[in-house]
């Protein structure tokens, strides 16, 4: 399967160059983007926040900046990616969207009707899965930021879009392989992680595969924010190569710019061997070569790509076969979508295909340790289809933990098809102080004078004035 990938121009803000006042400083006027539009990159230099405008964690001022996009939802899940390209002062910016409202029109006096808050405190790129949206309502997407003084830059700088989730953020739905020699284009823009994280994942579901020195089921060393799937499977036995490269307009500033790439030798619910960890961050411009491995008749590799620090890159590579011949099992057809999520206490779970030939149902299965499987239904499929059809499945009966789901497609002769997981953590939370900083992000007590930053532990930071 061949990837369209995009074409982005990032324009450059100076810090130091003149400026006037954003033209989506206030909600009235925010910036419409379409959902698979690409990214839009802004800046809240000379942006002000509004004396009707929604604010947190840094408590109203004139020196906090804020600026607004909207988008018109196409679909019920939708991945929204923000990347911030420059590095400033203080933790911030604070995202947060609000929804649903009339096409074309809302704004918000106060806050209220949030479908995402995050304080984008961690690595520069973050991408997070929305489920439930209402189809064909807008959404505001709400940028803010402090300048709380300091050596770096008092305002912030970045790039957003949503984006149609894409079928191949798993293992079990990786973009199929069925050429040698072929240069395929790929990009990990508008990708989200693909299970709880982001994290160093479990990305098979299975504790008994790991990489050396990770914990018990973490495959790979890096953290994963928002990663692409490839697979394919050799009919006979014989020797491989992978390049990649072509890595190319890249988000992030270096250092934190580039990708991570890393083979396996497996299936998707148990990736077992590593072949190859390529250099990470792959950086822009880089080629490499993996190096030769074998593979026997009938095994399956899995390629997969994800962007260092959160990174959103266009990329390349190829599948060469060294020996034994360009001997591929032929793409089967595969599942487009497979998510999860907690809503009106129940955990739903709902699923694409883009095609079905003599499918006969599918079996929904339950963990809550990744091992050890109950069987909760059978949902039976369409049986034969040109076109997508969606599936939905709630589970009301979960326990309080981090719940695992599994969801495998068989066929009429009773044959598996293919397996594809997903993760939802139901663990009662509660947001504990872990500590308190300054504005140079070093700790401090708490009674420490002047500006102060409590930090929690679910990732909020509030600030506080000690006269």
């Amino acid at each position: 399967m061949r990837k369209i990938f995009y074409t982005l121009l990032t324009v450059s803000l100076g810090t130091g160059a003149a400026m006037a006042q954003p033209a989506n400083d206030n909600c009235a006027n925010a910036t419409s983007i379409s959902v698979d539009g690409g990214l839009t990159c802004g800046t809240t230099l000379n942006a002000t926040l509004q004396g009707s405008e929604c604010f947190t964690n840094y408590g109203g001022g004139a020196s906090e900046h804020t600026t607004w996009y909207r988008v018109n939802a196409t679909d019920d899940s939708l991945v929204f990616a923000f990347n911030q390209t420059n590095v400033t002062n203080c933790v911030s910016p604070h995202v947060r969207i609000y929804g649903p409202f009339t096409p074309g029109g809302g704004c918000l006096p106060a806050c209220g009707g949030e479908v995402y808050n995050e304080h984008h405190n961690g690595d520069p790129g973050q991408h997070t899965l929305l489920t439930g949206l209402s189809v064909g309502s807008d959404y505001l997407i709400q940028v803010q930021d402090l300048d709380c003084g300091g050596p770096n830059d008092g305002h912030t700088e970045y790039c957003l879009g949503m984006f149609t989730p894409q079928p191949n953020t798993s293992p079990g739905g990786a973009a199929g392989i069925d050429e040698c020699g072929i240069t395929y284009n790929g990009t990990n823009i508008g990708y989200s992680y693909s299970t709880s994280g982001p994290g160093n994942e479990n990305l098979d579901g299975n504790a008994g595969t790991t990489c050396a020195g990770c914990t018990a089921g973490e495959e790979v060393t890096y953290v994963v924010n928002n990663d692409s799937w490839f697979n394919f499977c050799a009919t006979t036995a014989g020797d491989w190569e992978v390049v990649f490269d072509g890595i190319s307009n890249c988000q992030n500033a270096a250092p934190n710019n580039g990708l991570q790439m890393t083979i396996f030798i497996g299936t998707p619910t148990n990736l077992g061997t590593v072949v190859w960890n390529a250099s990470s961050p792959s950086s822009p411009g880089s080629s490499q070569t993996s190096p030769t491995f074998s593979v026997a008749a009938g095994e399956c590799v899995y390629m997969v790509v994800d962007g260092f620090a959160g990174d959103q890159c266009d990329y390349q590579y190829t599948l060469n076969n060294v020996s034994g011949g360009c001997n591929l099992l032929p793409l089967p057809a595969q599942l487009s979508l497979f998510f999860g999520y907690n809503e009106n206490g129940s955990n739903i779970l709902k699923w694409k295909t883009v095609s079905e030939i003599n499918t006969s149902h599918f079996k929904v299965e339950r963990s809550s340790d990744g091992v050890n499987w109950r069987h909760l239904d059978d949902v039976a499929a369409s049986g034969n289809s040109n076109s997508s059809i969606s599936y939905a499945y709630l589970d009301k009966n979960y326990d309080p933990t981090m719940n695992y789901y599994r969801l495998a497609q068989y066929d009429n002769d009773g044959s598996l098809v293919w397996i594809d997981r997903v993760t939802i953590n139901n663990t009662p939370t509660e947001s504990e102080l872990v500590k308190t900083v300054n504005s140079l992000g070093q700790e401090v007590s708490s009674d420490t004078k002047g500006v102060i930053y409590d930090v929690y532990s679910d990732g909020t930071t509030k600030m506080r004035v000690n006269d």
